[in-house]
C-alpha cells in the first residue's frame, strides 16, 4: 500500500514512539506506587518521581494521546479518509468515537477472555477493523460494528492469520527482550517501546489495507452522503 505522505507517517511514528515510552514509564510508576509490583515480586527500576494519583492522571492523558495518534496514523494510511475537508466538529467526533472503540473494545476483550475466552477472542478479531471503520470512514460505533461483522463473512480465517502474524511475532520479541538478563532496565524499556511501536504501526497499516480490500473504506461520494444526512454525528 503506497504511502500518500511518508513525512507525515514518519512524524506520527516518532511521536507515537515518545508517547509509548511515556505510557510505559507511567505504568511502571503506577505499579510501583500502588504496591502491585511488590505484591507480585516484580521490580521496576525505571519509574518517574510521581505519586500514585499523578501517575493515574498521566496514564489517562497518555492513553488518550496514544489513541489519537493511532487514529491519525490509520487516516494517513487510508487512501481516502473521511473528514479531510469536513467541519471540525465532525473530525473531532471521529477521534472521539475512535477513543470509545479503543478503550471499550479493550475492556470488552479483557472481560470476554476472563469470562469465557471465546467472546474475548471474537471481539479481538473484529476490533481492529471496527477501529479502522470508525477512524477512517467516520462511521458511528454501531455502523462500524454491523458493517465489519457483515464484511468479515468468508474472510475471518484470513484476518485471523494476519492478526496473529502482526501481533504474535513482535509480542514474542518484546517478551524475550523483557525477560532477558543481558539488557539493563533502561535498554529493556527502550527495546520494548520500539518493538511495540513498530508493531502497532505495521498493524494499523495492514488492517487499513484489509479494510479497503473488504470494501471497508467508503468512496468519497458515500461519505458526502453521510455528512449531509447527519449520520456522522451519531455516536
Amino acid at each position: 500500500m503506497p504511502l500518500r505522505n511518508p513525512r507525515t507517517v514518519a512524524a506520527l511514528v516518532a511521536t507515537l514512539l515518545v508517547a509509548n515510552a511515556v505510557w510505559n514509564l507511567l505504568l511502571n510508576t503506577l505499579l510501583v506506587r500502588s504496591g502491585l509490583a511488590a505484591a507480585v515480586r516484580v521490580t521496576y527500576d525505571v519509574a518517574l518521581p510521581l505519586s500514585g494519583p499523578q501517575a493515574v492522571a498521566g496514564l489517562a492523558l497518555s492513553t488518550v494521546a496514544t489513541i489519537a495518534l493511532f487514529t491519525a496514523l490509520a487516516r494517513t494510511f487510508s487512501s481516502d479518509a473521511f473528514g479531510g475537508a469536513a467541519p471540525s466538529l465532525d473530525t473531532a467526533l471521529v477521534y472521539g468515537r475512535a477513543l470509545v472503540v479503543a478503550v471499550g473494545g479493550t475492556v470488552a476483550v479483557a472481560l470476554g477472555l476472563v469470562a469465557l475466552v471465546v467472546p474475548g477472542l471474537v471481539v479481538a478479531l473484529h476490533l481492529p477493523l471496527v477501529f479502522v471503520s470508525v477512524a477512517v470512514d467516520g462511521d458511528s460505533v454501531g455502523q462500524a460494528v454491523d458493517g465489519v461483522w457483515e464484511r468479515m463473512r468468508g474472510h475471518r480465517a484470513r484476518v485471523t492469520a494476519v492478526g496473529l502474524a502482526v501481533v504474535a511475532i513482535p509480542l514474542a520479541l518484546a517478551v524475550i527482550a523483557t525477560l532477558t538478563t543481558l539488557l539493563t532496565p533502561v535498554a529493556e524499556l527502550a527495546v520494548g517501546v520500539v518493538i511495540t511501536t513498530l508493531a502497532a504501526t505495521v498493524g494499523l497499516a495492514v488492517f487499513t489495507a484489509i479494510a479497503e480490500s473488504l470494501g471497508g473504506t467508503s468512496a468519497g461520494s458515500s461519505r458526502t452522503g453521510r455528512l449531509a444526512s447527519g449520520t456522522s454525528r451519531q455516536l
